[in-house]
């Protein structure tokens, strides 16, 4: 996973965006949503979501000091 912060300018990511991003399958982000780690808005019932690039940041700061720890 890129351990870099994402560019703010654009807001809002899609699911596919954000696994590129963040060098991730989409499968693992979509698990990383149902399981809460990354938080979602669900805009339609077919499961896409939107995600906040300030979201996949404290994704990232999060995941990056776990990994320092442990």
């Amino acid at each position: 996973m890129n351990n870099h912060l994402l560019d703010t300018s654009r807001k809002v990511v899609t699911l596919p965006e954000a696994a590129v991003m963040l060098g991730m399958s989409p499968l693992t982000i979509r698990r990383a949503i149902k399981s809460g780690k990354i938080k979602a808005m669900q805009i339609s019932p077919k499961g896409r979501y939107r995600i906040l690039i300030e979201e996949l940041n404290g994704f990232i700061q999060r995941n990056s000091q776990m990994t320092a720890i442990g």
